[in-house]
């Protein structure tokens, strides 16, 4: 009978550190799926980014190239597209729309479309910024290839609410976004 006891009181011991490991377990587990439960708070210029699709500006772009040579050359070139013209290439400017993985909240997705509607086609991928946020990563989606092709980065030369001004590394002449 004493033998009961003494098991019995061992068993008692037992089980209250087992409830205490328990509960610390339990804490625990709380205290870290608070931590890792909500996703950061994007910056300014991520929300200002993402707020619209920009759509690229011919007459913009052509304007900043003719005024590189200009300067390079001192040839003096003033073309604007216009009219038929200048609707045809607006219409088959690129659109380009920045944005949130709907399937994976750690990525940034893009679209880049070109032509509007049943006639358009689209390049799709995933974007991030650098560390300092003066340029913007992206790695277009190899659908053949099943794979993202190699990154690509672009230096943020103006974003605004109503204008992006992207440089691709190693080109000269930018390419020029409004607001869409």
């Amino acid at each position: 009978m004493n033998w009961l006891l003494v098991n019995n009181s061992n068993f008692r011991k037992m089980k209250k550190l087992f409830n205490v490991f328990v509960l610390v377990f339990v804490v625990a587990s709380i205290s870290l799926l608070n931590s890792c439960g909500g996703k950061a708070e994007p910056s300014e210029k991520t929300k200002l980014i993402m707020s619209t699709a920009w759509k690229l500006s011919i007459n913009e772009v052509i304007e900043d190239a003719t005024t590189q040579v200009d300067s390079a050359t001192g040839i003096t070139a003033d073309i604007s597209l216009q009219g038929d013209v200048g609707a045809l290439a607006n219409f088959l400017a690129e659109t380009l729309t920045l944005g949130e993985d709907a399937n994976d909240d750690t990525k940034m997705v893009f679209e880049q479309q070109y032509g509007e509607g049943m006639l358009s086609t689209s390049v799709t991928g995933w974007w991030k910024w650098n560390e300092d946020e003066t340029a913007l990563i992206f790695e277009e989606w190899d659908e053949q290839a099943g794979a993202a092709k190699a990154p690509v980065t672009y230096k943020v030369q103006e974003l605004t609410a109503e204008k992006l001004v992207l440089l691709k590394e190693g080109d000269t002449v930018p390419k020029i976004y409004n607001a869409k």
